[in-house]
């Protein structure tokens, strides 16, 4: 027999905010064990030997291997068991894979853990996304889901800042002992310390409830279900897919190697670089999110049928001018604000990107949906952004090339984002409107 529809909120209330202040939480933790590892590039590559190849492959590739292929599955078990639960396992996984990253001796150990961190990180922003939907309503989902971006990008300051500062303390003393466990090199601590934050989170986690779901779950869709509702619906899912997978990769590629460049050609220490851009990440990233799903919200409150484009567009093309005096100046605090504006405008297309597919999918099909957008903008956006800027450094000629190969990369990207953006509109309109008739 059929149960009665469930039907969506129509506003949120203060402990749908608590939850999505946790999930928050568990992106910030997520993105500390993803982005210490661009923290440690400098070390880990004199104490390993390793090049900026090399380094672009821990870095993406490395991570991507798993999360890409366990993401589908993931998506699944999100809209068919306990969501909670899943995102607590995927916690406990990724925080043990960071602390193996400590044990690490050579490039292809340290490849084998980055590859467990990734698995781990799969589990959360299919459950969380379709967490927040069950919670919020389609009014306020761009804020909602700006909160959580903004933990992303505040997990990208704490690992640089936090990072450093721990990095900074183990090299003064030496390095870290653990008795029966052996001696450590800073780099190697710091991946240790790093780990401990998603222990006490995971047990934060047991608070969420979780929130009835929509009567047409009892049909447990699977992968055909999704593929057939993609088929239909291709020109709105490919077109905004590609612009976010873009913005992916401009936010990440620039985050990967921006502690390298300011080391490289600002002569700073790791640990100072990690201050200088943690900080100006912890002001211009959050700032960045929370305009984009206000501007999400206010386009989608104004009637537009297709309310992200116009906001992803807007976000890539303020990275054009900001990446011209990034890369150009040798002031290192106009490189600061350079790299402050391009933090802001790479973020501010974060939110619509992510909100954008939940008003793409439907109720029931929605994490699977989710877990599919995000393994095919994690494969174009880490899996292959880090690695094709390390390349291209390689390339040019060496590590004195990494401004040039940053500038190139970034800036055909971002190019391609917006053009892909603004013509996904018209079918973008059609498909959420057919999204919201299921």
């Amino acid at each position: 027999m059929a149960m009665p529809s469930i039907a969506a909120p129509t506003r949120a209330t203060g402990y749908a905010w608590y939850v999505a202040v946790l999930l928050a939480a568990g992106h910030l933790v997520s993105f500390i064990d993803r982005f210490v590892m661009s923290l440690v590039l400098e070390p880990l590559k004199a104490s390993l030997g390793v090049n900026d190849a090399q380094l672009g492959l821990l870095q993406g590739t490395s991570f991507v291997i798993l999360y890409t292929l366990a993401a589908v599955p993931l998506g699944q078990l999100a809209d068919r068991i306990h969501r909670r639960n899943l995102i607590i396992g995927g916690i406990l996984v990724w925080s043990l894979a960071t602390a193996l990253c400590g044990f690490a001796t050579s490039f292809w150990t340290l490849f084998g853990a980055r590859v467990l961190v990734g698995f781990g990180e799969a589990a959360l922003v299919p459950a969380a996304m379709s967490l927040m939907a069950g919670y919020f309503p389609r009014s306020q989902l761009g804020r909602a889901v700006s909160l959580f971006t903004t933990g992303a990008s505040l997990g990208k300051s704490a690992a640089l800042i936090g990072g450093g500062q721990v990095l900074a303390m183990l090299t003064a003393s030496g390095g870290l002992s653990l008795g029966v466990f052996g001696d450590f090199a800073p780099w190697q601590g710091t991946f240790l310390a790093m780990a401990l934050p998603g222990v006490l989170l995971a047990i934060l986690m047991l608070s969420v409830r979780e929130p009835a779901r929509a009567a047409t779950e009892v049909a447990r869709p699977g992968l055909r279900d999704a593929w057939a509702y993609l088929g239909r619906h291709r020109a709105a899912f490919l077109l905004h897919t590609g612009a976010a997978a873009l913005t992916v990769l401009t936010i990440q590629s620039l985050l990967a190697w921006t502690p390298s460049f300011y080391v490289r050609f600002f002569a700073l220490t790791a640990p100072q670089a990690g201050l200088w851009i943690g900080t100006v990440t912890l002001v211009a990233a959050p700032l960045g999110h929370l305009s984009g799903g206000a501007l999400t919200d206010l386009f989608q409150s104004r009637g537009s049928r297709a309310p992200v484009a116009p906001v992803i567009a807007l976000g890539l093309t303020g990275v054009l001018p900001a990446l011209a005096v990034f890369v150009a100046n040798s002031s290192l605090m106009v490189s600061l604000v350079a790299f402050g504006l391009l933090t802001f405008f790479g973020t501010l297309a974060a939110p619509a990107s992510l909100a954008g597919v939940q008003m793409l999918a439907p109720d029931r099909l929605r994490g699977i949906l989710t877990a599919l957008f995000l393994a095919a903008t994690t494969m174009i956006g880490i899996g292959i952004g880090p690695a094709l800027v390390g390349f291209t450094t390689d390339l040019m000629g060496g590590p004195q090339y990494l401004a040039r190969a940053l500038a190139v990369v970034i800036a055909t990207v971002a190019i391609a984002g917006v053009l892909l953006a603004l013509a996904s509109r018209r079918p973008f309109a059609a498909a959420s409107a057919a999204a919201t008739a299921i």
